[in-house]
């Protein structure tokens, strides 16, 4: 979008932003603000008196820049649209050296829960009102937890291929696996982990290796370029990146459970929109239609040719969909939801299984 003459700037203790009103006289914002030591940086474009607000959470190791296309295209159909960098991902890192070791004194975790409270906190403080909250991947397991726990933040769940798992070390305190961790992912990270962790460090944030795992898990090739990558290796720059990676990896579950969240899910009123992916080798439709199963009245979409992250790789269907199904919500989700994307590669499905893995774990579950 072009920019106009008019930029204007802000900032405080707290927070510090640039605005930009670009061509269709919205407001264009790049921000950020203080939180838990930490200098937290967002986007927003659109109109903040706008009916909608829409609030994007991206996945593991991208950030803010993954929903470029969000960023512009629904600011464009009359959404405020915002997108947020999880501590330690994207721009979000320590402000300086004292945050650093405040963070050490306190035994700061990159965990599950700890961005769950940062996005509490976005939605509370910052945004300011209730908004349709979009994750993609982990974002979608922390747009899960955050509508089950602070369901008066949320007016409506979009989940794009969320991970129904994440950490390994359990959140119990008097289970065996806990309590034989021998480190639970508290800053500092013991050199026993990062020694060995630095020693392939250069290799695991390569542009080759970022490419290959892109390539795993992008149904279209073509969306993996060089300014992807790019943007997806220059966090692994900062001198902390390998301090969060060690304690992403060692932190404990969420307190809560996928399940746990879902049960809550389905006995509350918030609308729910799944828009996956149908080629994701990772969380592959077994897991839309497990999640449909729990949640019964969430509206599934299938977009397909599409893989793990549909919001990057098929910017036009996600939009698409999440543009005419906000609106339907917005409407009192009065009839029936919209069919699918305007280009016709999204649909919507019933979420019934299809191959005989998919048939048998529908039949397990049947069988309580």
């Amino acid at each position: 979008m072009a920019s106009r003459a008019r930029r204007a700037a802000s900032s405080s203790s707290s927070q510090s932003s640039s605005e930009v009103v670009v061509d269709n006289g919205s407001l264009k914002k790049d921000a950020r603000y203080t939180w838990r030591g930490h200098d937290v940086h967002y986007e927003r474009s659109g109109d903040v008196n706008a009916a909608k607000h829409v609030v994007f959470l991206h996945g593991f190791g991208v950030g803010t820049f993954h929903y470029r296309a969000q960023l512009e295209e629904l600011a464009d159909a009359g959404a405020c649209v915002w997108a947020l960098d999880l501590c330690g991902q994207g721009d979000s890192w320590p402000r300086d050296d004292d945050a650093v070791k405040e963070l050490h004194a306190q035994g700061f975790q990159y965990s599950i829960d700890t961005w769950r409270d940062q996005v509490d906190h976005f939605l509370r403080d910052v945004v300011g009102r209730s908004s349709y909250v979009a994750g993609n991947s982990l974002g979608g397991y922390l747009a899960t937890y955050v509508s089950a726990t602070s369901p008066e933040l949320v007016r409506g769940l979009i989940l794009m291929n969320a991970t129904p798992f994440w950490a390994f070390v359990p959140n119990d305190e008097n289970s065996l696996a806990y309590r034989l961790a021998p480190w639970k992912g508290s800053l500092p990270v013991p050199k026993w982990v990062s020694t060995p962790f630095k020693a392939y460090w250069d290799s695991f944030r390569s542009a080759e290796n970022v490419s290959g795992l892109l390539g795993l898990v992008y149904a279209s090739k073509s969306r993996i370029d060089d300014d992807l990558v790019r943007r997806i290796i220059a966090p692994t720059d900062n001198p902390n990146a390998l301090s969060a990676f060690c304690s992403v990896v060692w932190s404990p579950k969420s307190k809560m459970s996928f399940d746990d969240m879902l049960t809550r899910l389905a006995a509350s009123d918030i609308p729910i929109a799944l828009v996956y992916g149908k080629e994701d080798p990772w969380v592959v439709p077994l897991w839309g239609q497990r999640l449909k199963r729990a949640v019964s009245r969430a509206d599934y979409y299938e977009i397909s040719p599409g893989g793990h992250c549909p919001a990057h790789e098929c910017p036009a269907s996600t939009n698409s969909i999440i543009d005419q199904w906000t609106t339907y919500c917005e409407a009192g989700c009065v009839g029936a939801p919209p069919s699918g994307s305007s280009d016709g590669s999204g649909r919507l499905i019933q979420g019934n299984p299809r191959n005989i893995f998919e048939k048998i774990d529908a039949f397990r579950a049947s069988m309580g």
